[in-house]
């Protein structure tokens, strides 16, 4: 079955507002909450399908106008039953100028035999920022399907201003490659991964670096600095609920870290817009001095020659 998502977001009245929506089955997507509850706009994307089958392919189009704010929910895990052929999913998201995106999806669940291919397209204008999770299981744990599933494919490239700064390509077969070992899942069931681009990357790095510094039992996790404006976290547990939980807590940090740095932005933009209300007044006040003084300068050839006689008398009298 093919299927397809539309969700288009924009400003309005200073509130993120629902401008087109197109879903169809089995999928729903509709406001998570109330609609007017926040001034970002919150919706949740729900299925009344049991999961993906055989030959579906799901197509999400995202697009965040200028300005706009936009957080994007899931109803519960994604589970991918087995399949001969595969299926597909295919996300493209446009992010306009000062727009927020934070999506973090509930876990991909793969069953034994299943064949599936995952792409996201992530185009972000210059100061747009972006907060994406994905979460992967090794199958049904107590089914006893762990590691059964045939082939799982996942890439996720994000450009910005055209440019393609950060691309992860994660490619899994278990009956090819050892991912219960080192450098893979190293005797953990789910891998974790989030995302987040902006231009102050950095300065949350900064912060991640003094925050992130408590051990988790059963999360083993460790971060970087992808590119100039990418962080990348990459974390590993035993239950896919956890590390939900983990991802939907940083990207709530990173969100009001956002709104902190945009607050900012706001307060240095107000204090140099009064400094070029106020700079006409003080220039007219140094033009006037300066032609009062210039008016006084050139008096009358009388008074000036009067002037000069009584200096070149106390010179005399010197």
């Amino acid at each position: 079955m093919d299927s397809k998502i539309v969700l288009n977001v924009a400003k309005e009245e200073g509130r993120s507002r629902l401008k087109e929506s197109y879903h169809n089955a089995p999928y729903k997507l509709t406001h998570y909450g109330a609609a007017n509850l926040t001034d970002h706009l919150e919706m949740i994307i729900m299925s009344a399908s049991p999961g993906i089958m055989d030959t579906d392919h799901l197509h999400i189009d995202v697009h965040v106008k200028e300005e706009a704010q936009l957080k994007l929910f899931t109803q519960s895990f994604n589970k991918l039953h087995p399949m001969k052929t595969g299926a597909s999913q295919h996300t493209d998201v446009q992010v306009a100028s000062g727009g927020i995106l934070h999506y973090i999806p509930h876990p991909v669940t793969p069953f034994k035999d299943s064949i599936f291919k995952a792409t996201n397209h992530i185009h972000l204008a210059e100061d747009a920022v972006l907060m994406w999770g994905d979460i992967i299981s090794v199958g049904r744990i107590y089914m006893k399907e762990a590691f059964e599933f045939d082939r799982l494919h996942t890439q996720t490239k994000i450009f910005r201003s055209g440019k393609l700064v950060f691309i992860d390509n994660q490619l899994l077969q278990p009956k090819m490659q050892p991912i219960q070992k080192m450098l893979f899942f190293e005797g953990y069931t789910h891998q974790a991964t989030f995302l987040f681009s902006a231009l102050f990357a950095q300065e949350l790095k900064n912060e991640l670096d003094e925050i992130l510094t408590v051990e988790y039992n059963d999360i083993s996790y460790g971060f970087t600095q992808a590119s100039s404006d990418v962080v990348i976290l990459r974390a590993l547990g035993s239950d896919g609920e956890l590390l939900y939980d983990f991802l939907q807590m940083l990207g709530q940090l990173c969100w009001d870290f956002t709104m902190h740095k945009l607050s900012e932005s706001k307060e240095v933009e107000v204090i140099e817009n009064e400094e070029t209300e106020t700079s006409p007044v003080v220039a007219g006040t140094v033009v006037t001095e300066i032609a009062v003084a210039e008016k006084k300068s050139a008096a009358s050839p009388r008074k000036r020659r009067a002037s000069k006689n009584k200096t070149e008398e106390g010179l005399k009298y010197a």
